[in-house]
């Protein structure tokens, strides 16, 4: 199983969300994110990067 971590982009570093997340779906200019337990969390903004190899997800949020 590919879990990943959410982070957004901020100025000088990446800022940590959430983790243990299992679905991304973009939705009108937002993103809502799925874990391991269905959890659902969701933030306005764009996915820049996926790093399937890192497991991690980077977001512009707005």
């Amino acid at each position: 199983m590919c879990l990943s971590s959410v982070y957004k982009k901020d100025d000088t570093q990446n800022v940590f969300l959430c983790k243990n997340i299992a679905r991304v779906i973009p939705q009108n200019g937002k993103v809502v994110c799925y874990d391991l337990l269905g959890n659902r969390t969701e933030f306005k903004g764009e996915i820049l990067d996926i790093d399937l190899m890192e497991n991690i997800i980077l977001i512009k949020e707005q």
